[in-house]
């Protein structure tokens, strides 16, 4: 049973930050995990391209395999230690670690196959961008938005969560209301490109 409570705890903690990036995206915490690392965006504007999702596959790829070579390593070292002794509580401890790290890590490389399949224009958030979202929903609701403005601005993906929370929020209010967009949700969605443009000023 002891042994089984490192176990538990890699569960709990997994379970608790997949839980904190999907459901308290803008929290501290789920920004930071939701936080890009590694591989640096090489799109034109700034953005992800299908090509960064794959080599970050593979980077996390190699990453799980590295770290399950060390977990097997470990649990080699602590099989040849004495029961009990402190050499075989350190080296369990190394196998439970690269091993939920390994996890992780092969998490990972999924969740960037899976945006390499799906793959869309990401934005990174600048004032540029956010001044662009503002200005493509006031040129929607007003039917004066062109198809390149749609494109570059409406048709993407934002990293920042809540300018993407937006961007879904409007494109679904103008597809329920093709015939014209309702004045209260009309007067919400001024309010929202207001807020979007008094953050970059």
């Amino acid at each position: 049973m002891e042994n089984s409570a490192p176990v538990v705890a890699g569960i709990i903690i997994i379970l608790l930050a997949v839980g904190l990036a999907r459901f308290a995206p803008n929290s501290t915490w789920g920004q930071e995990l939701r936080r890009s690392y590694g591989v640096r965006p090489s799109g034109p504007r700034g953005n992800f391209t299908r090509r960064d999702h794959v080599r970050s596959a593979g980077w996390s790829a190699v990453l799980a395999v590295v770290l399950e070579l060390t977990s097997y390593g470990a649990a080699s070292f602590g099989a040849d230690s004495p029961d009990e002794s402190r050499g075989s509580a350190i080296a369990f401890t190394y196998t439970i670690a690269a091993f939920f790290l390994a996890a992780m890590a092969f998490i990972a490389m999924l969740r960037s196959l899976w945006k390499a399949l799906r793959w869309r224009m990401e934005l990174p958030d600048t004032p540029e961008h956010r001044r662009g979202l503002a200005n493509a929903i006031d040129h929607l609701l007003d039917g004066q938005l062109s198809p390149q403005e749609r494109e570059d601005f409406l048709d993407v993906r934002y990293l920042q969560p809540q300018l993407e929370q937006i961007r879904r929020a409007v494109l679904t209010l103008s597809s329920k209301h093709k015939s014209g967009m309702p004045e209260s949700f009309r007067a919400q969605i001024k309010e929202w490109t207001t807020g979007i443009r008094s953050s970059v000023e």
